[in-house]
């Protein structure tokens, strides 16, 4: 069973490392950027429309909110990716008839599959990672660090329109970068 050909043939990955390189250089600018509308308030210069008539304490919160939502879909993105990276895992093992436990495993669970969901498997509950955790390829307190992600990932990437999971407010960037780079390290190669 190849990788699907929709997934190659469109398929951006980003790596854990781009992400959070990323949402580096945007909290700098948002740095840079607060500093300047500062400056400009205290010397009475021109400033974006949006800033207009705004207190430098109006500011710290407009820019407290734009920092806060970054870091948001930040954690959405690092939760996504690697997600991506385990689903192509899934697919390659699969399609090679890999002979380790966990292809095995995965041809195993895979045969199991309707045909639609052979092509996009569940990755959390009773999927994928069920899969990896069974065949204890890894200590599973790493996959269980990284499952207390999803909640906040769903919400993040499902509209928000539920109660806010308590994670979301919980887990920062650097936290879900390494529950998520944790999680790929241990896969077994």
């Amino acid at each position: 069973m190849p990788i699907p050909l929709i997934v190659r043939r469109t398929a951006e990955p980003q790596t854990l490392d781009e992400i959070r390189d990323w949402h580096g250089g945007i909290v700098d600018a948002l740095v840079e950027q607060r500093a300047s509308i500062h400056y400009a308030i205290r010397q009475s210069a021109a400033v974006a429309p949006r800033f207009v008539g705004m207190t430098e304490g109006e500011v710290d919160a407009h820019y407290d909110a734009d920092r806060r939502e970054l870091d948001r879909l930040t954690v959405l993105n690092l939760v996504a990716s690697a997600e991506g990276t385990l689903k192509v895992d899934y697919f390659h093992r699969v399609a090679k008839r890999l002979k380790d436990s966990l292809s095995l495993a995965y041809q195993k669970w895979h045969k199991t599959l309707s045909a639609n969901k052979q092509l996009r498997p569940d990755f959390d509950d009773g999927g994928i990672l069920d899969v990896l955790k069974e065949t204890k390829v890894m200590d599973n307190n790493i996959i269980g660090r990284y499952r207390e992600c999803l909640r906040a990932r769903h919400w993040l990437g499902h509209g928000r329109y539920w109660s806010k999971p308590v994670e979301v407010d919980r887990l920062d960037p650097d936290d879900v970068y390494d529950r998520a780079d944790a999680l790929l390290r241990a896969m077994p190669a």
